[in-house]
């Protein structure tokens, strides 16, 4: 028999027929209010999820009088719990399909919630960046832009579908915010709509408010509360600072809204305010909704898309009290951090500041992620998940609050919860009271930037290189007792850019960094070098003029050497700084450039004169060694001639090969031209067997050692350095790679003459022993340049001299 399919539509009516009839609590707890309940309420009354989220349910049971019961237990169940389990409320999307799911007690059973649960897709953007998306193209108004923003915030299910994305992973939204600031703007049925989410959670006209209490939006030009509190209850002492409130309707949250009041009476309000002497957040006293007493309050919530969240007075723009939003879903130790977080905001509001509150947006974020680090140092380290949200992208500025940064669960977080790193270097470094002193100073400046540079001893331009150098937070910085590493146990590093050193078979590379710094903002770059064959190496600072010019730029450079020791230099005063990296103490095996600036002109940059770059080769740069032949043999000789063979190697003098050499031929350099000139030294055996008739010359073979200042090695590996010297101009003028050598030795030789009518002994000296290239008028005719792997190898003839030479670069051992 064929069987017969089921419409879709009667299929979800038999679903929820079944779910009428399902459990109902036939153990009620003795004591409880069970037995009185008569109409049993489950709100959110539906809800879209993706795969793997969670959501959570809240029963309100109500006796026949329509009064709300405290005391109930409810039994939850679902027909699908393969779709979504569900436990005390507590929803968990676990498969695509449709889910009803109900609350029971006292032998009453709630209507159906609908949970419709789909597949989420692997790449997924977040409801604002859809929102967004949706403006530009014209389909949405500014009001339903700012309507969706909240309902996504909030998890509201009148959000269309279609602009459903994933968590953002942010600590706390705007979009509050955004409807005090537009409000009288606003259409009215736009204020009718978000008016709930302007009023205290518990207020009996919020979005939370218990069903039927009128949580609609009164539409009264301005959000108007209700002064009820059903269905919430709120935990403190006596001598507590604040009220945290939870909603007793949802099963856990009484727990963790003492495990919250705990944190903000034992560690979060003694550290910050008794101790750091920051002021208390302001009393709700001047207006608003002050619920039970003008302490501080704290709500927990559910379904929200954010950690927590501090909404001020409404309308108070410089100055107010407020109240604290807290994601009730978080595990206990992001509970307790994320009230560190708004504790410290709402202690900002505290300050009457000189411009808007929301204007110093950035050093409100990064502040309160700093005090959470302030609070529970390395026992809680919620602020390090936002860590990457600054490290990837170093080359942005301080005050940056752009998306798209940060990674995995918060990757929709906002780049400026990363920027606490400024503030745990300035709380480490110069004290915790000084960012106190940074908060004060936004009284009487406009900008988070001018408080710091005017409260922090040398601003900007001392701590800014600094703090980009710590920043590096691997070898050598995270071993020192001034480091994210040693402070906080923080592992990530900053982003930079990497690169091959080595020449990886090429006579010469070169990589250009960028030529455009942002104001407030560094720029990193790494080389690893493994090669022996890559010898000199040469970084060219583009900055160097601007910061002659006063601009506040540094270039710090860090290198391990052949030894392993990290060798740490100032690079920002020179226009070219070099490395041989065949001496042992600059063979930089890692290299790392961190290029600072600390201007603060908001929107600024500072752009070079000349990208800066490194450039390297395979040009010695230490000593040359090899040998040296010379044949003289002019026209009317037999035999051999004259004939010397020099072992021989070129080497820099010794202060040339130290690490603060500075050759007075290039001024605003380190460590150039220590190879312009190269002394010799060696052997040299001479011969001499010719025939001139009618004389025959001979003469040893015998040995010689090589006198100093016999002779010298020139070479051009980096033709764009400039001298004030015209003899050096002339030079660099040469091709680059171009060599010139001479070897001279005026020892004297007593050669035996033979033949009638000769006469000996003939004295005379050894001569020349190395020639590479005529020179006229003092000008290097065709000096020979060194060949694409690295030896100096040719042969040059003139005047009956040839002379033949072969030699290779050394490194030092």
């Amino acid at each position: 028999m064929r069987s017969r399919s089921i419409p879709p539509f009667c299929l979800l009516a038999l679903l929820v027929a079944l779910a009428a009839c399902s459990d109902s609590n036939d153990g009620d707890d003795p004591g409880s209010d069970n037995a009185k309940v008569d109409r049993i309420v489950v709100t959110p009354e539906q809800s879209f999820l993706w795969t793997g989220e969670q959501f959570t349910l809240a029963a309100f049971a109500y006796d026949r009088d329509g009064a709300l019961l405290k005391n109930v237990t409810f039994t939850w169940s679902g027909t699908d719990s393969k779709v979504a389990s569900v436990e005390d409320g507590h929803v968990r999307a676990a498969s695509s399909g449709v889910s009803l799911v109900t609350a029971s007690a006292g032998g009453v059973t709630s209507s159906p919630v609908v949970m419709m649960v789909v597949d989420a897709p692997e790449s997924m953007s977040t409801s604002d960046e859809y929102i967004a998306q949706a403006a530009e193209l014209g389909l949405l108004t500014p009001a339903e832009v700012l309507t969706y923003r909240v309902y996504a915030a909030f998890s509201d299910p009148r959000l269309p579908v279609q602009y459903k994305g994933r968590a953002s992973g942010g600590f706390d939204t705007d979009a509050l915010q955004d409807i005090i600031d537009q409000y009288d703007t606003l259409p009215a049925e736009t204020k009718a709509a978000l008016d709930p989410y302007l009023v205290p959670p518990a207020d009996g006209a919020s979005w939370l408010a218990p069903p039927g209490g009128g949580g609609q939006g009164l539409g009264n030009g301005r959000p108007t509360c209700k002064a009820s509190t059903d269905g919430w209850d709120f935990v403190n002492s006596t001598q507590a600072k604040v009220n945290v409130w939870y909603q007793f309707t949802v099963p856990g949250q009484k727990e963790k809204a003492a495990l919250v009041s705990e944190a903000i009476e034992k560690d979060i309000w003694p550290k910050l305010i008794d101790v750091l002497g920051f002021p208390e957040p302001l009393p709700d006293t001047g207006g608003g909704c002050s619920l039970n007493s003008p302490k501080l309050d704290v709500f927990l919530v559910r379904n929200v898309d954010f950690r927590g969240l501090t909404v001020p007075e409404f309308g108070a723009p410089y100055q107010s009290s407020v109240f604290i939003m807290v994601n009730e879903s978080l595990p206990p130790d992001e509970l307790k951090a994320s009230a560190a977080h708004e504790l410290m905001h709402a202690i900002h509001w505290a300050y009457r500041t000189k411009s808007f509150q929301m204007s110093y947006g950035w050093i409100r974020d990064a502040v309160a992620n700093w005090a959470i680090d302030a609070v529970y140092g390395k026992s809680i380290q919620l602020e390090q998940d936002f860590a990457n949200c600054y490290l990837s992208t170093p080359d942005l500025p301080l005050q940056d609050r752009s998306k798209g940064h940060c990674t995995g669960s918060n990757a929709g977080a906002e780049r400026d919860y990363g920027a606490y790193l400024w503030f745990q270097y300035v709380a480490n470094t110069l004290g915790p009271s000084t960012v106190k002193s940074i908060l004060s100073a936004t009284q009487s400046v406009d900008t988070g930037v001018e408080a710091i540079d005017n409260v922090v001893p040398g601003g900007f331009q001392k701590h800014w290189p600094l703090f980009g150098k710590m920043l590096w937070n691997q070898a050598p910085v995270d071993s020192k007792p001034a480091s994210f590493s040693t402070w906080d146990s923080l592992k990530e590093p900053v982003k930079s850019v990497d690169a091959h050193g080595d020449l990886a078979g090429a006579a010469e590379k070169k990589e250009e960094l960028e030529s455009e710094l942002k104001n407030l903002s560094h720029r990193v770059y790494y080389f690893d070098f493994k090669d022996p064959a890559t010898r000199s190496v040469l970084f060219y600072n583009g900055f160097f003029e601007p910061k002659k010019a006063g601009k506040h730029l540094k270039v710090q450079a860090m290198w391990m050497d052949g030894a392993g020791t990290w060798q740490e230099e100032d690079w920002s005063d020179y226009e070219f700084v070099g490395l041989c990296r065949d001496i042992k103490d600059q063979r930089a095996q890692h290299l790392v450039i961190i290029l600072s600036n600390a201007e603060t002109e908001p929107g600024g940059s500072v752009t070079a004169t000349r990208a800066p770059y490194l450039k390297r080769n395979n040009i010695g740069c230490w000593k040359i060694q090899g040998t040296a032949t010379v044949v003289e043999k002019q026209a009317g000789w037999t035999g051999l001639g004259r004939k010397g063979v020099s072992t021989v190697s070129y080497e820099v003098d010794a202060s040339g090969a130290a690490l603060n050499f500075k050759s007075p031929l290039f001024p605003d350099t380190l460590r150039v031209g220590a190879n312009l000139l190269m002394s010799p030294s060696g052997s040299f055996s001479f011969e001499v067997s010719y025939g001139d008739s009618p004389c025959s010359y001979s003469f040893g073979p015998a040995n010689f050692v090589i006198a100093p200042l016999s002779g010298f090695l020139k070479t051009n590996p980096f033709p764009e350095l400039h001298s004030p010297d015209d003899a050096v101009t002339g030079w660099l003028k040469q091709s680059g790679r171009a060599y010139v050598g001479g070897l001279v030795d005026n020892s004297s030789v007593s050669e035996v003459v033979t033949g009638k009518d000769c006469q000996s002994p003939h004295f005379s000296v050894t001569g020349g022993l190395l020639v590479t290239n005529d020179v006229n008028n003092e000008v290097d005719v065709n000096p020979p340049t060194v060949l694409p792997d690295g030896r100096f190898v040719k042969s040059f003839s003139a005047s009956g001299f040839t002379f033949d030479w072969s030699f290779t670069p050394q490194a030092q051992p």
